[in-house]
């Protein structure tokens, strides 16, 4: 068994991220791995932790878009041995409750069960096999920490059932998951799609990988659209989101409001919508669809939208959050 310390990011207070060393066990649980993690995207979520829009107690470890090596393997682990390439799902499904049994593994009963040493921004983790999924050789393995949003955006995109060279659609917000919504539409599908973000350089980046398939919408057009996507995260994208929506549209709410929570404008029912509030990545069956399609469509090129920063910079990372300019932030443990 591997032995040996552990740095661990963990929230000590709000906007505080401090790296602590654990000691590594050196009993691993029966059905239970250890990875060294590779890279952890950062995701809206973990902002929100870090700004203390959501409190859960304090110290705790964020990081939850994670991939890496499998190190050690417990006794009763079958599916997976040392040296697999694996990403983590940390939804969990216990299989057996009410909403399993119905298909929606998301809401699970027990999906505050936590089995796992700590998150993703750690040099390694403990964890139930049961979390993980074996991934293809990449050309970079930085791929690795973008299945589990693209997962997100390929679930939120089944949800509104989206026919792009049918209907007039709009992404609002293009940072990390809103960037894999057009990522995902635009590599599976034929047509066009409209984005808008208050961050503008955000909106280039995405435009010259698609010039041709991308309208960048003004501010002072008031167009309306059969789709809009919202992945802002701020309740002023869903009310922007709900003024640009068309009679009978489909508003898919993709963000997770942690501090301000919005309230339905006025005048929205007159346009009788249908709107959808998508919770992580579903019942888990985009996973896999997430992987094979970042294998098969996510070239150098995408990588433009990225940025990599190391894990000893990840209070910086979260402190200038709004300042780096990339579309989507990367912490890499190498």
């Amino acid at each position: 068994m591997l032995v040996g310390s552990n740095s661990v990011a963990r929230l000590i207070s709000p906007r505080r991220l401090i790296l602590t060393c654990d000691a590594l066990s050196e009993d691993l649980p029966h059905d239970f791995v250890r990875i060294r993690i590779e890279f952890c995207g950062v995701c809206g979520t973990d902002r929100s932790f870090y700004l203390g829009h959501r409190d859960e107690g304090y110290p705790i470890s964020l990081g939850h878009e994670h991939c890496g090596t499998i190190v050690a393997v417990g006794d009763q682990v079958t599916s997976y041995q040392v040296g697999d390439f694996v990403a983590i799902d940390p939804n969990f499904r216990c299989g057996s409750c009410y909403y399993c049994r119905k298909g929606a593994g998301h809401l699970c009963e027990r999906a505050t069960v936590n089995w796992y040493s700590n998150r993703g921004y750690a040099n390694f983790i403990d964890i139930q096999a049961s979390y993980l999924l074996q991934l293809p050789e990449y050309r970079s393995r930085h791929l690795g920490a973008l299945v589990e949003p693209l997962s997100v955006a390929i679930n939120a995109t089944e949800i509104s059932r989206c026919t792009l060279s049918d209907e007039a659609t709009l992404v609002l917000g293009v940072g990390g998951i809103g960037t894999l919504l057009v990522f995902n539409l635009l590599e599976t599908q034929d047509g066009e799609i409209w984005i808008y973000d208050n961050e503008h350089h955000k909106m280039a980046g995405l435009k010259d990988l698609y010039p041709s398939r991308i309208k960048i919408l003004d501010g002072a057009d008031d167009r309306v659209f059969s789709v809009v996507f919202e992945a802002t995260g701020s309740s002023d994208g869903f009310v922007h989101g709900c003024a640009r929506l068309a009679k009978l549209g489909r508003l898919i709410v993709v963000s997770r409001y942690h501090s301000d929570e919005p309230a339905v404008p006025d005048r929205l029912p007159w346009k009788q919508p249908n709107i959808y509030f998508v919770h992580l990545n579903g019942n888990g069956e985009s996973f896999p669809k997430a992987a094979g399609l970042m294998k098969r469509r996510w070239g150098p090129d995408h990588d433009h939208l990225l940025s990599f920063h190391s894990l000893s910079d990840v209070d910086e990372v979260f402190s200038e959050y709004g300042s780096l300019p990339a579309n989507k932030k990367i912490i890499t443990m190498e």
